[in-house]
């Protein structure tokens, strides 16, 4: 399959999977649910809090990976990071969600989490897909 076209698909269907994310909740505490577009745009702030918070710069580099348009090492490297920041959020019991400073337990991932995963996952498989293509198997299509 033509490089363009793997590019293309892999572009298209991680900003819709991100653009779904964002309709959804993305998980739950003990008293309700997080919406993913308030996690969005207000998850900055949490980078001042720290912890599970930290999870959101995985936003700025699945970005960075979109805009990088030749799929070369450094948009692999952006989806890479990004990918294990995001995932890395399983890994946190607690977070802080207001300015109280609190921490409340995570009692589920919802789809809305599980859509972004999957929109890291997908720029990861396209990148690195053609990472190894053009490293392994150059030809006239790149």
């Amino acid at each position: 399959m033509n490089d363009k076209i793997i590019q293309k698909i892999t572009l298209g269907l991680s900003i819709a999977l991100f653009a779904a994310s964002l309709t959804q909740k993305s998980f739950c505490l003990e008293n309700g649910c997080s919406d993913s577009l308030e996690d969005f745009v207000f998850g900055i702030f949490g980078l001042l809090i720290g912890g599970a918070c930290l999870c959101w710069l995985a936003n700025p580099l699945l970005i960075l990976s979109w805009l990088v348009t030749k799929y070369n090492l450094t948009a692999l490297i952006f989806s890479s990071i990004s990918t294990v920041i995001a995932l890395s959020f399983l890994l946190f019991d607690e977070i802080i969600m207001d300015e109280a400073g609190w921490p409340q337990q995570i009692v589920s991932y919802e789809l809305g989490y599980w859509l972004w995963v999957g929109s890291n996952l997908t720029m990861l498989g396209g990148n690195s897909w053609i990472f190894i293509k053009r490293k392994y198997a150059p030809s006239a299509e790149e």
